[in-house]
């Protein structure tokens, strides 16, 4: 079990590393942030970047927070200094590489932001598009420069120095080359405290200006978990009660189950997921029904396998793109949540059964925290439904652009394919009340959750 969760949690840090902005994305940043001071605004192009490399960042600082605090339980004895067993070794590891890229992508961001006050200002705008609320960025920089957290950094940094060559090979006997380069390739922990900004600044090439160290602990900020307020960091407080439960329950789950067909489409909400603040709409996720090992026997569909399960194993029926990868999972880890809509296609069975075998091609990618459908060798959520479907039995998605790339939000996805009877929906629940809806009740009640234009 621990070895499946360091697994899993180590296909999230490799997805958040590859999905870091690039040295010519930092030198967009920095041209773009000298054009609007010497104009004294942010035109268009320029705004989309800037939001984008930063909504990118809260992303991928969500699920690096989320895997150190999955695999704490297994390494939080590093602070007694001893050597840990090799699978806790393991975990302390993944975690470690989690908040060294937390700290190379934040620290850049509000040394950008400090030096700029232009690009604080822009930062701070609500912008409805980027589900970005004004003051976003005062409240988010204000939370991240703890020189409390800053010492349990340093704790844990000191801990990788002392046992980096055990460190480093028990991650060569789980088979993670990746987390050993990201550790020791581009990373280079060592243990002197002053010397975390010079050795960022080296990694990305560019002159930064030099601090101290007081100033330093004023920037790199809360990297691992001590208290309970940091789990509650994940969510967006107040929302809901605290340690309330989903609002989807396993009768839901059961009451629905047999009214499901392979190849239906679920859109769905958590109601304080840390990514509604950075997905746009009401709806924000996707995922795929596949249907269970006896549909895809009947429908002839061949066993494919995401790298940890196949598709043919007892409980799977769902195909789904997440911090962790497009893997295959059971319906209640999809919709243990708080609302979702089903969508059916209407092609025939043969093109849904053609749609199914296409997605199953994509098991074991790694998730794509940039959001770039022009490129397939990482997915997001959407992407999973897009690459399924269109094409197939008319289906045709238009993509949206942002930032200069190219993606299917799930509300586009309901838009599009409601407008063009391409699907339909037949199921909805959690919106506006914990009722089970059907037929054009579900319809109308999804008609009123969003600015749909069906």
């Amino acid at each position: 079990m621990l070895e499946s969760s360091i697994q899993l949690a180590a296909k999230t840090i490799e997805a958040s590393f590859a999905a870091l902005p690039t040295l010519d994305d930092i030198q967009k940043l920095v041209k773009d942030s000298q054009a609007a001071e010497s104009r004294g605004y942010y035109d268009p192009v320029e705004d989309e970047r800037l939001r984008e490399t930063y909504t990118r960042y809260l992303g991928i600082r969500v699920a690096a927070w989320q895997v150190i605090h999955s695999l704490k339980p297994n390494y939080k004895l590093f602070k007694n200094g001893g050597l840990l067993p090799d699978k806790q070794l393991q975990a302390f590891g993944v975690a470690f590489s989690g908040a060294e890229i937390i700290v190379r992508t934040g620290e850049y961001l509000i040394d950008l932001a400090k030096k700029r006050d232009l690009v604080w200002k822009k930062l701070d705008e609500g912008e409805v598009r980027y589900g970005l609320k004004r003051k976003s960025f005062t409240r988010f920089y204000r939370q991240l420069t703890s020189s409390f957290k800053m010492r349990k950094f340093y704790n844990a940094r000191d801990y990788f120095d002392k046992h980096q060559a055990e460190i480093l090979g028990s991650l060569d006997r789980a088979g993670l080359p990746r987390i050993k380069f990201i550790l020791t390739q581009l990373n280079l922990p060592t243990a002197s405290r002053g010397d975390h900004l010079q050795r960022y600044q080296s990694f990305l090439g560019f002159s930064l200006r030099r601090r101290g160290v007081s100033a330093l602990r004023n920037i790199i900020f809360k990297l691992f978990e001590g208290t309970g307020e940091d789990v509650a960091e994940l969510k967006i407080p107040f929302v809901k009660a605290k340690r309330a439960p989903k609002r989807v329950t396993p009768d839901v789950l059961k009451t629905i189950s047999s009214k499901l067909r392979p190849g239906d489409v679920f859109i769905t909400r958590h109601d304080d997921a840390m990514s509604n603040l950075f997905l746009p709409g009401f709806w924000p996720h996707g995922a795929f029904y596949i249907g269970s090992q006896e549909d895809r026997q009947a429908l002839g569909i061949e066993v494919e396998t995401d790298g940890f399960r196949k598709s043919n194993e007892p409980g799977i029926n769902v195909l789904e793109a997440k911090k962790d990868g497009v893997l295959f999972r059971e319906i209640a880890d999809t919709l243990t949540l708080d609302a979702f809509v089903v969508l059916r296609p209407q092609i025939p069975q043969a093109k849904i059964n053609l749609a199914i075998e296409r997605g199953l091609s994509h098991a074991g990618k790694l998730y794509d925290f940039i959001f770039d459908f022009g490129t397939s060798d990482r997915i997001v959520c959407t992407e999973v439904i897009y690459r399924a479907y269109h094409g197939i039995g008319g289906i045709n998605f238009e993509l949206s652009s942002k930032a200069g790339r190219h993606y299917l939000s799930a509300e586009d996805i309901l838009n599009q394919g409601i407008s063009n009877d391409w699907f339909k929906p037949v199921i909805i629940y959690g919106v506006g009340g914990n009722d089970l809806l059907d037929g054009n009740a579900a319809l109308m009640r999804l008609r009123g959750s969003f600015a749909a234009t069906f």
